[in-house]
């Protein structure tokens, strides 16, 4: 075992006791996000079965033998440099195992009782339905390779997880002809407007949009979350509605944040200017690259202050990155993407700070573990509930 393995297999052990530093759970985080195969390990060392496995070994080692066996290595003939080789080399042998051994044994005996049927919750995947301008409803989800066409002519290119629009060459329709495009929970789906504007959509989310933008202003209504990346055209303002706020750009890239029940409307700007103005007092803001606007929608105070930015771009980048943050806001988000409930059976653990930066892809299992490696909640899974209490 090299050092770097011999390191993770020691924090897993204090994981598994409750005793890891913040600095320690940071690196065990890390590593978790890196790989898969870590992941997959590390569900594998730290699952009841294997936990059982390990207390059944822990019975049938002589602790006595053991040592008189290294006592007896270490009187051995060999001296000096060999000597103190050799030693370690016992000691990682059988030392280290027993240890390991021991620990899982009483790790698992003390919370036997506490135990539950852990249940696989996989990660979102990239679905959407698309309304037509008629009602009828187009399923995107693994959906073959296809183009679809709209009265006004307009040409809609599906992909797997991707459509595009294309104004038609014989056009001659005026009216504005309207799609949506609706991201369940547990889904994501990117799309490319009539004009060449990108627009990413996270779960939950709904985006109405005309077919193809005629004249002056570009609009569209969105509900949820979406990252724009706008073409630019100064005779034509890109501007993205939301409840209660519109947003104002000529060419930019930004992230909106606009969920219904949310008390707060974000939008963070990444490149580029945008004017935010509520539509319920009038304020209005113009904000600059680096710098995120928080609209309130019980009183409409608006409050513009300078943020990192690649914050609210981790869902996109497939990351899901806090950093102290309410576990209850972390919870929504969470499951949005899981499409998961929460049930909080002690009331108080919703404000306890939380902070992570893991992979948005991976199942849900070792999340909740490194939630659980503060040593401040218990987690557990009861079909596609999720159940938090304060660790008694």
């Amino acid at each position: 075992m090299d050092k770097a393995k011999f390191g993770v297999a020691i924090l897993v052990g204090k994981y598994l006791a409750n005793n890891l530093t913040d600095e320690e759970q940071k690196y065990l985080s890390d590593w978790l996000s890196s790989s898969e195969k870590n992941r997959t390990w590390f569900e594998r060392v730290t699952s009841e079965s294997y936990q059982i496995e390990k207390g059944k070994a822990t019975r049938s080692i002589n602790v006595e033998e053991g040592w008189k066996a290294l006592e007896l290595k270490r009187e051995s003939r060999l001296g000096g440099r060999h000597r103190r080789i050799y030693w370690m080399r016992y000691v990682a042998m059988f030392v280290l195992p027993l240890a390991i051994a021991v620990l899982l044994h009483q790790v698992y005996y003390s919370r036997k009782d506490k135990v539950e049927m852990v249940q696989t919750i996989t990660s979102g995947t990239s679905k959407a339905i698309l309304i037509l301008a008629d009602g009828l409803p187009v399923v995107l989800e693994q959906q073959q390779e296809k183009t679809l066409k709209e009265s006004d002519g307009t040409k809609i290119n599906v992909l797997k997880e991707h459509i595009s629009y294309e104004r038609g060459v014989d056009d001659k329709q005026e009216k504005s002809v309207y799609h949506e495009l609706v991201i369940p929970r547990g889904g994501e789906f990117s799309l490319t407007l009539s004009d060449g504007t990108e627009v990413y959509m996270n779960a939950d989310s709904k985006l109405r949009f005309p077919t193809k933008f005629g004249k002056g202003e570009r609009v569209v209504e969105l509900e949820g979350e979406a990252y724009f990346q706008v073409v630019h055209n100064e005779d034509a303002p890109f501007i993205v509605k939301t409840s209660q706020m519109a947003i104002k750009v000529l060419g930019t890239e930004f992230n909106v944040s606009a969920y219904a029940e949310d008390s707060v409307i974000r939008t963070t700007l990444v490149r580029g200017s945008v004017k935010i103005s509520s539509e319920v007092s009038g304020e209005s803001v113009v904000l600059h690259p680096g710098e995120q606007s928080a609209l309130n929608r019980g009183d409409h105070s608006m409050l513009v202050s300078e943020v990192d930015v690649s914050y609210a771009m981790a869902w996109k980048e497939g990351r899901l990155r806090f950093k102290e943050k309410p576990l209850k806001e972390v919870m929504k988000i969470i499951s949005r993407w899981y499409d998961v409930d929460v049930v909080y059976e002690d009331e108080e653990v919703k404000d306890y700070p939380f902070g992570c930066n893991f992979s948005r892809h991976a199942t849900i299992e070792p999340l909740l573990k490194v939630f659980e490696a503060t040593g401040t909640i218990e987690t557990s899974i009861h079909g596609r509930k999720i159940w938090i209490r304060k660790r008694k």
